[in-house]
C-alpha cells in the first residue's frame, strides 16, 4: 500500500503531538486490559480464513465456525475438493455464507495456482510491502484484511484499523474525520503510532471499542480515558448542563 501524499498526513509538532498522544493512551489501555488475546491465528492462512469469516458477525459464531470448518477439512488442501454446497452448509451461521464460500475456495485456489500449495508460507520470506501487495491481490481480501494476516501470524509492526479502531481513534482526536478511504485512514494511523505499539495499540482498541467506547451508549463516565478525550469531555459537559 502507498500512502497518500504528505499534505494528507499531520505534519511537524501537530505530528509529534499525536505520537506522544497515542502512546500516552496506549499505557492507560495496557494498563486497563493488559495484552487482549483475541482468538487470532499463528498461521497465516489460518489466520486469513478467521479473519473472512468474521465479517459482519459476531465473534461467539465466527470463532466456532473457524473450528467447525477447520475440523473438517484438517488440510486447506481439502478445501479444493470441498463441494460448494457443503462448504456453504458448514459456514452458514458465520453469516454472508453463499458469499464467504466461494471467497474461500477462490483464494484456496489462486494459491494452488502460485505457489503449488494451498498455503501463504511463502509470505514470511517477503518484504512488508509485497506481502501486503500479494493478499490485497487475493479475491475480496482488503487492506484491514491484509494487515490482520501481517501483524497477527507474521508478527509485522502493521496497524489494522477496523471499525473499532477507527471509532475510538476519531473520538479521542488521532484520527481526522476528513480521512475517509481505507487507504488514507491506515496511512494516518500508521504515521502517529509508533511501530512497536501498534499491536498494543490494534488490540486494545478493538477490546475497548466493544466494551466502553462502544458505537451507541459509550460509557463515558467510567471510561480510563475520560480526561484526554474531546468526545468524552464534550459528552460530560452536556450532562452537567443538563444537570
Amino acid at each position: 500500500m502507498k500512502c497518500p501524499g504528505s499534505r494528507n498526513l499531520s505534519k511537524g509538532s501537530e505530528k509529534r503531538s499525536l505520537r506522544m498522544k497515542a502512546a500516552r493512551i496506549c499505557r492507560y489501555l495496557e494498563k486497563e486490559y493488559g495484552t487482549p488475546d483475541l482468538g487470532n491465528k499463528a498461521n497465516p492462512l489460518d489466520e486469513l480464513f478467521y479473519i473472512i469469516l468474521s465479517q459482519m458477525t459476531t465473534s461467539s459464531s465466527f470463532s466456532r465456525v473457524f473450528d467447525r470448518l477447520k475440523a473438517k477439512v484438517g488440510n486447506w488442501e481439502r478445501l479444493l475438493k470441498l463441494r460448494n454446497s457443503t462448504l456453504v452448509r458448514l459456514i452458514h451461521d458465520a453469516g454472508l455464507s453463499n458469499q464467504k464460500a466461494p471467497r474461500l475456495k477462490a483464494i484456496a485456489t489462486k494459491l494452488k495456482a502460485d505457489f503449488g500449495a494451498v498455503t501463504l508460507a511463502p509470505l514470511f520470506q517477503m518484504a512488508d510491502a509485497e506481502a501486503e501487495q500479494y493478499l490485497t491481490g487475493l479475491p475480496g481480501v482488503g487492506i484491514k484484511t491484509a494487515k490482520c494476516v501481517l501483524m497477527y501470524s507474521l508478527r509485522r509492526n502493521v496497524l489494522p484499523v477496523d471499525t473499532h479502531v477507527a471509532r475510538v481513534s476519531r473520538r479521542l482526536g488521532l484520527l481526522p474525520i476528513t480521512l475517509k478511504t481505507s487507504e488514507a485512514i491506515h496511512c494516518h494511523i500508521a504515521s502517529v503510532v509508533a511501530p512497536e505499539l501498534r499491536y498494543l495499540y490494534h488490540v486494545n482498541f478493538i477490546v475497548h471499542g466493544r466494551e466502553v467506547c462502544r458505537a451507541h451508549s459509550p460509557k463515558c463516565s467510567s471510561c480510563v480515558l475520560m480526561r484526554i478525550c474531546p468526545k468524552a469531555r464534550a459528552i460530560t459537559a452536556k450532562l452537567d448542563i443538563a444537570h
